[in-house]
């Protein structure tokens, strides 16, 4: 009887425990949609090359997806933070139509003048999205196309990539003297961890 109780209380116990999960986190702009500069038309937003394939392959392999994102056109007064959660809506909308989910999306809406802890590379977009869900960081990737990006990812621990679309191309020189890998898009990237 009393082992019994101990197996169901250890069942129930595990049921409420949250595993640590390896994620896929991704810049925004030029990463997982075609840059444009401080976007806020939700009408152009489009998705970069081989997006669906790359991000597929990842959620087959079990990864969960997160967008972390610097918004500074908000600080800077160029764009509205409804503007950013419109761009948002749009992406997600088509990605749902490929079958595509993104777990949880954060950004950050400050300037880089006001050196807040959000703003990539400071880690709170990472952190905001491991207190929804646990992060097993050593498992986990991060992919930008700004060394902010790269940055941020290795600083919580993450493989770190840099992908050539967006701005990309223009920081593949920084990457490769700083030892970091570059890919051509997430396809690409699922194919070299994958």
């Amino acid at each position: 009887m009393i082992m019994l109780l101990t197996i169901c209380i250890l069942v129930l116990l595990a049921g409420n425990l949250k595993l640590a999960q390896k994620h896929l986190f991704l810049d925004r702009d030029g990463t997982l949609i075609c840059e444009e500069h401080y976007l806020c038309d939700p009408a152009k937003v489009v998705l970069e090359r081989n997006v669906v394939k790359g991000l597929r392959r990842f959620v087959h392999a079990g990864y969960r997806l997160v967008v972390v994102s610097n918004q500074s056109g908000v600080g800077r007064g160029l764009i509205t933070e409804e503007d950013v959660l419109a761009v948002n809506t749009r992406v997600r909308q088509l990605l749902v139509y490929d079958q595509i989910s993104i777990s949880s999306w954060h950004y950050c809406i400050h300037s880089p003048s006001d050196q807040c802890a959000c703003r990539k590379p400071a880690p709170g977009l990472f952190q905001q999205a491991a207190a929804l869900y646990p992060v097993d960081w050593q498992s986990s990737v991060m992919v930008g196309d700004k060394p902010s990006d790269v940055r941020a990812g290795l600083t919580m621990g993450m493989r770190s990539y840099l992908v050539t679309t967006g701005y990309g191309l223009h920081h593949s020189d920084w990457a490769q003297s700083n030892n970091i890998q570059v890919v051509s898009c997430l396809c690409n990237l699922a194919e070299l961890i994958l």
